[in-house]
């Protein structure tokens, strides 16, 4: 079970997609009659699939949501999967603000934390993007020790 924070007009709404592609409506907004779909982005089976490395006490949440992982596939990188304890992500009714740096570290900013899990599913990137960056930072600090 994925669980991925999407658009209501003006508000948020948490829709889960469970392994057999139901996908519900949980909580949040539902003022419109209508809940935009876009964001939600999975790779469907375990192939390429990696186990995403966690630090500083976050963990797995287990049960029935899917374990945290990342996928490369075909240039980009999607990251998915529950954690407990940090893109605009869903915290069950209320959203949180997560920063893929650079480096590929994910931290939580600010936002939601009532319920001590978030939802990674839906972060996708363009790793050409992430390793252009990372070039420009070298050239940058290699030109700085340069003088």
């Amino acid at each position: 079970r994925l669980i991925f924070n999407l658009n209501n007009h003006a508000k948020t709404s948490r829709v889960d997609v469970e392994t057999n592609g139901k996908i519900s409506f949980i909580t949040g907004g539902r003022d419109h009659s209508w809940i935009s779909l876009s964001g939600i982005t999975f790779c469907p089976g375990t192939q390429g699939q990696s186990g995403l490395p966690l630090a500083n006490g976050w963990r797995a949440y287990g049960g029935s949501y899917g374990s945290p992982t990342y996928t490369l596939k075909s240039g980009i990188c999607v990251v998915t999967g529950l954690i407990k304890s940090i893109f605009n992500l869903n915290n069950h009714a209320n959203t949180a603000r997560v920063d893929v740096e650079t480096d590929g570290k994910i931290s939580w900013i600010t936002g939601g934390r009532d319920h001590r899990w978030i939802s990674l599913a839906g972060i996708a990137f363009d790793i050409q993007v992430v390793v252009g960056a990372i070039l420009q930072r070298s050239l940058r600090s290699a030109g700085q020790a340069r003088g």
